[in-house]
């Protein structure tokens, strides 16, 4: 049994789904991902990576690729309707935050998984798996594994043939996402190295450079005000509502994508030698810009359970030592995440108070920022 490589199947291409990919594969274990999609393309535009996905980055030979030209933003900026800063947090050097291209994060999850054997097939649906470590597609075929990994996204099959589901909602907000080609004069000089983020009623307005030539925009709103979320972006509308921001709201001309926030909740994130993780387990609204660092984290950790496992029958035993570890900070960064949405309700003076208290305050910005400055299992 020792001479044998253990085998996983790895339904979805993702950032989960490759991280979890190439650290398994580079422990020794044969892995296919397997991917829906023509090819693996990422979902969004631009992507934050705190200190704890960074770390995940280097542990598994991505990190050089990913942080390649990225962004280091100096400050997380928070504004009210009238421009004033509510808050302005430094990113202190012991919990790095950059941001880049999501696309660029994915070629290096990729390449790092194809340097250590990770084989990858497109045009692959994954409709359902079995705690024996089967998967079954869509074209009829089923497929065998030691380890079957489901990191297929919100509306996991995986999950749901699992038996594994006990929330899957979408909350009343969403995001307008796009890039728009970055300039000097865009923001005043003292503000060059900032992400800003613009509060106007339950409206936002996220404005994150990406690299020295491109800037992603998140445009945040109810999904039921129709003017707000209309991917044919109502520039005068948005302009109106952050009027300061207007120059880089009319330069907005590519592609714009819409998504209503999800939540995910399992009663277990195993069943036999079958697993699911990121947001087919734990999906969370981006307010702490985790989610993509949670589903590799958690990745990393999987594999590094499940190193030195020599016989199949000790997986299910592994996975479950494994959600012990990491339940509690995933679930952690989670609420976390829903409850910093919770204040896009509020008055906009109440709000103002609110985040300044809890950012003055050790405890709430330790609850806040816990995630990012978790030491990653399996990271150096």
């Amino acid at each position: 049994m020792a001479d044998k490589k253990l085998s996983a199947l790895v339904a979805g291409g993702g950032l989960g789904g490759l991280a979890t990919a190439a650290a398994l594969a580079q422990r020794g274990w044969d892995v296919t991902v397997l991917e829906r999609q023509p090819e693996l393309r990422a979902n969004g535009s631009g992507i934050y990576i705190w200190e704890n996905g960074l770390r995940v980055l280097k542990a598994i030979d991505a990190y050089d690729q990913a942080i390649e030209g990225a962004f280091y933003g100096s400050h997380f900026e928070q504004r009210d309707q009238h421009n004033r800063v509510i808050d302005s947090g430094p990113t202190p050097p012991d919990r790095r935050l950059i941001t880049i291209m999501r696309s660029q994060l994915l070629k290096a999850l990729e390449q790092a998984g194809k340097r250590a054997g990770v084989r990858v097939r497109t045009h692959v649906e994954a409709i359902g798996a079995s705690a024996r470590g089967e998967v079954q597609l869509a074209s009829g075929e089923r497929l065998r594994a030691d380890l079957v990994v489901g990191a297929d996204g919100i509306w996991s099959r995986v999950r749901q043939s699992l038996g594994l589901e006990i929330l899957h909602e979408q909350t009343r907000e969403g995001a307008l996402r796009t890039m728009i080609e970055r300039r000097p004069d865009d923001t005043a000089p003292e503000d060059a190295k900032k992400y800003i983020e613009n509060w106007n009623g339950v409206h936002r307005l996220l404005i994150t450079p990406v690299s020295d030539t491109q800037t992603y925009l998140a445009l945040t709103c109810p999904h039921d005000d129709a003017r707000a979320c209309n991917t044919q972006i109502d520039k005068a509308y948005w302009s109106a509502l952050f009027p300061q921001w207007a120059h880089l709201i009319e330069r907005i001309d590519g592609p714009v994508s819409w998504g209503r926030y999800s939540i995910t909740r399992c009663k277990a994130w195993s069943s036999g030698r079958a697993a699911i993780l990121g947001d087919a387990a734990h999906a969370q609204p981006p307010n702490l810009g985790q989610g993509g660092g949670m589903a590799m984290q958690n990745g990393l950790a999987l594999a590094s359970f499940l190193g030195d496992i020599q016989d199949p029958r000790e997986i299910p035993d592994a996975l479950e030592a494994w959600e012990n570890s990491e339940r509690a900070i995933v679930e952690h960064c989670q609420k976390w995440s829903c409850l910093y949405g919770e204040i896009s309700y509020l008055p906009d003076e109440v709000r103002a108070q609110v985040v300044r208290s809890a950012m003055a305050n050790p405890w709430s910005y330790e609850q806040i920022f816990r995630a990012a400055s978790h030491a990653p299992t399996g990271a150096f």
